[in-house]
């Protein structure tokens, strides 16, 4: 099973627009934020200390966020070994919002089905699966893995609710609890940076307000 070169090989560049855009999309939200920030603390001269602390954290992940971008040939190197001499064949378990690795029992880790792509391998028995661990911290989210779909399995409670067994409306079905938990990761930084996101969020709702009355 010597085709991951040649898959790697190409569709290297496919595979790099998906994990730039990726990071892409993050830094332009957290650019947007730290902008609306800087304006209203020169317009209205108000929560300068705070305003200010906002602005070298959202500076700091912009930052970060930049130099992981940076990093792709390095991982997608790191990905290449990891299948060589042979690929790697994962077991997964499709869910409704990610789609599992099976390890025994356990799942080892969940690919959010948002952005995932399957690939077609050089041996036609086997798909390559490229996305993003579902968590809401990760510190290399990347994921690229092979499997053989016809191997693909569902969670139970997945399986029912497609048969139509589920008494939980499907827009309702994102906010509960197994979704929830499938993408927490690690419960004490999702505590804390959730709680983050939360206040941001909260001060740029307030900041529009007030640009929106000063101006309009």
């Amino acid at each position: 099973m010597d085709f991951a070169k040649f898959d790697f090989d190409y569709y290297e560049r496919s595979i790099k627009g998906m994990y730039q855009n990726y990071f892409s999309k993050r830094i332009g939200l957290a650019s947007g934020a730290l902008i609306l920030i800087v304006l209203y603390s020169l317009v209205f001269r108000e929560s300068l200390w705070l305003n200010g602390l906002l602005v070298i954290i959202l500076a700091g992940i912009i930052f970060y966020l930049s130099s992981q971008r940076q990093k792709f040939p390095e991982i997608y190197q790191q990905f290449l070994a990891e299948n060589l001499p042979e690929a790697k064949i994962e077991h997964i378990q499709e869910s409704e919002y990610s789609f599992d690795v099976m390890r025994g029992n356990e799942v080892a880790l969940r690919i959010n089905k948002k952005g995932m792509r399957n690939f077609p391998a050089q041996n036609k028995q086997y798909t390559m699966m490229v996305g993003f661990e579902k968590t809401f911290f990760a510190k290399q989210p990347l994921e690229i893995l092979y499997y053989d779909v016809l191997d693909l399995t569902y969670e139970e409670s997945y399986r029912l609710k497609r048969n139509g067994y589920s008494n939980v409306p499907r827009f309702l079905r994102r906010f509960s609890w197994g979704n929830i938990k499938s993408s927490i990761g690690n419960g004490f930084s999702f505590i804390l940076g959730n709680l983050f996101l939360l206040f941001i969020l909260f001060r740029l709702l307030r900041y529009l307000l007030v640009i929106f009355r000063q101006f309009m």
